[in-house]
């Protein structure tokens, strides 16, 4: 997909990888990746600031892209939806929308036009209510 937005970035930093939290790691996982494509390389279990996690992190879509990794307390005690954005990059924003409620999440909102950016959008609920933006670009 070609991506018109400019990028860089200062200090040496890149942006590597997002976390979400949610509360069924086993059905978030199945939700991302038949509504939103994303492709399972690694789960791992450790400790993070003295709480036990279980977490599924997904593959780039693109070589050097961000990866997004989906994150659960162990003891079952999540931060409450909301917390974050993850945004998505589509070509048909209406198939994703479609699976997003087929497989249990919402679309609270219609797909909007954003002539000023060139873009369709739309914001996808997962089953927990975790955000998810959507964009198509029209350019």
């Amino acid at each position: 997909m070609n991506d018109p937005r400019p990028s860089g970035s200062k200090n040496g930093m890149t942006y590597g990888f997002s976390k979400t939290f949610v509360r069924d790691l086993g059905a978030m996982a199945r939700f991302y990746e038949e509504v939103l494509g994303l492709v399972p390389f690694n789960r791992h279990k450790d400790v993070m600031l003295g709480r036990e996690i279980d977490e599924i992190t997904y593959q780039a879509s693109y070589p050097g892209g961000p990866a997004l990794t989906l994150i659960s307390y162990t003891d079952g005690d999540a931060p409450p939806a909301g917390e974050a954005v993850q945004g998505f990059l589509t070509q048909d924003l209406d198939a994703v929308c479609e699976r997003a409620r087929f497989a249990g999440g919402s679309v609270p909102e219609p797909i909007r036009e954003v002539p000023e950016f060139g873009i369709r959008v739309a914001f996808i609920l997962d089953p927990e209510g975790h955000i998810n933006e959507v964009v198509q670009m029209q350019i």
